[in-house]
């Protein structure tokens, strides 16, 4: 059985307007007995600046495309996060005719270098449909 596997992704973007973008992440799931895993988890991302954008009020509005939006400069961000996930493969516990499959839930600190930070949490649920007949 096993008890500790490593789950790397890494993606890399390119949007019109020259944008660019790199994403690294990795979340490591940690199995605690049968039936519960915490999963701690990591990613880092990193933007080029898009052709067209200023900062407010720096565009010239003669330029055919232009925008001041903040998710379009050149930036870094760190998202850190730890989740917990219950899973009941013989979903014991109904709902309707719904078995529980599983529950998850996470909590994540992200940080951009420009500033902006966030803190998430975010839960799921899975069920399965129970066939009587």
């Amino acid at each position: 059985m096993k008890y500790l596997l490593c789950e790397p992704t890494i993606a890399i973007i390119s949007i019109m307007g020259g944008v660019t973008s790199h994403t690294t992440s990795l979340e490591i799931p940690i199995k605690l007995g049968s039936s519960f895993t915490l999963y701690p988890s990591y990613s880092y991302y990193q933007e080029t600046q898009a052709d067209c954008f200023a900062p407010f009020d720096e565009n010239l509005s003669k330029a055919e495309f232009y925008t001041s939006d903040y998710d379009l400069p050149k930036f870094t961000a760190s998202q850190y996060g730890l989740g917990v996930g219950y899973t009941d493969i013989l979903t014991k516990f109904h709902f309707f005719d719904a078995g529980l499959k599983s529950i998850d839930l996470k909590y994540s600190i992200y940080k951009r270098n420009t500033g902006l930070s966030a803190f998430i949490i975010s839960g799921g649920f899975k069920f399965v449909l129970l066939m009587n007949g």
